[in-house]
């Protein structure tokens, strides 16, 4: 007996010597993927709402920020824009990164789709409302044309809906670049598994064969979204459903009486100065004496696609 409890003595001082191995780092808290919000829609005079929250993410070892950005719903030009300094492809582990799921709402009519074109967005609105609503809002990510064929601007109406779409490859498009001129259903159909086409000329929203484009410039002028995605958007739309296309580098919203703006890349160089752009919205909407000029300046220089306070007496204001 006496043999064993020196033995088990034995044992416990020589773990107890015995080097320690590092605790392991914690794996990152999943991130929330905001797809959608309660929201009221503007009565007339006021800024469209903030919806969405901040959300922040620790880098792990082989992630990218293509990784981060499909975890939680985002296109690639919005954690992009929001990590200017971070490197896409090879983030350094432990790295914190911001992840922007908050958003202003475009500045139009609160109703149907409203696909903002620079923002690379979309929004889905019931297609009934009116001022005062409360209502349920549904956001997307998308991907949308190049230079060379830019999404368009403008109203339209969903004309039909398919399921497994077979691809006519437009003639608009070199065979140099697709010389299978029809493309059956199946993995290598660039609309993916639902399309849904629009009454204008003849661009779509569809799924797409390459999750990695969502958030750039690599369209013919149509509108990707993830293949999680698009079957849900294909669920809640049907034909006759009304729809717009705008083009709203800059946007300005206000929460809990602060104001604030949320400016992106002018992907199709439409403005001459995103600086005069801001400075017309803010003096349109009668907020020259509640914006700081130099934080608003700043915002704009800085383009990083999240809603940034520029209320004057900022340092005052509690985070929101």
């Amino acid at each position: 007996m006496r043999q064993i409890v020196a033995a088990v003595l034995a044992a416990v001082a020589l773990a107890a010597c015995a080097p320690q191995r590092p605790h392991e780092p914690l794996p990152p808290p999943p991130l929330e993927k905001i797809t959608a919000a309660q929201v009221q829609v503007p009565r007339r005079g006021e800024l469209p709402p903030l919806i969405g929250q901040k959300q922040s993410h620790r880098i792990v070892p082989k992630e990218t920020l293509l990784d981060v950005a499909r975890d939680a719903g985002l296109g690639f030009n919005e954690l992009q824009d929001a990590n200017r300094s971070v490197d896409e492809w090879i983030p350094p582990p432990g790295q914190d990164v911001e992840v922007p799921t908050r958003w202003i709402l475009p500045r139009t009519r609160q109703q149907g789709i409203v696909i903002n074109v620079p923002e690379m967005r979309l929004y889905l609105y019931p297609q009934r409302t009116k001022p005062g609503d409360e209502v349920l809002l549904r956001t997307w990510a998308v991907a949308i044309g190049d230079d060379d064929s830019p999404t368009p601007e403008g109203v339209f109406t969903i004309r039909s809906k398919d399921k497994n779409p077979t691809w006519y490859v437009p003639a608009s498009i070199p065979r140099s670049e697709r010389p299978q001129r029809v493309v059956p259903p199946g993995p290598n159909n660039p609309m993916g598994e639902y399309r849904i086409r629009l009454s204008k000329g003849l661009y779509s929203i569809h799924g797409t064969d390459v999750p990695w484009a969502i958030g750039r410039q690599t369209t013919h002028g149509c509108i990707r979204l993830y293949p999680e995605d698009i079957g849900e958007f294909y669920s809640l739309v049907k034909p006759s459903m009304t729809g717009m296309f705008v083009y709203e580098p800059v946007k300005l919203g206000e929460h809990d009486g602060r104001v604030f703006v949320e400016v992106h890349d002018d992907v199709y160089r439409r403005f001459k100065s995103l600086d005069r752009e801001a400075a017309r919205l803010v003096k349109a909407s009668k907020l020259t004496n509640r914006v700081d000029p130099e934080r608003l300046r700043t915002a704009v220089a800085e383009r990083r696609g999240v809603p940034v306070d520029v209320s004057r007496d900022v340092q005052t204001a509690r985070s929101p």
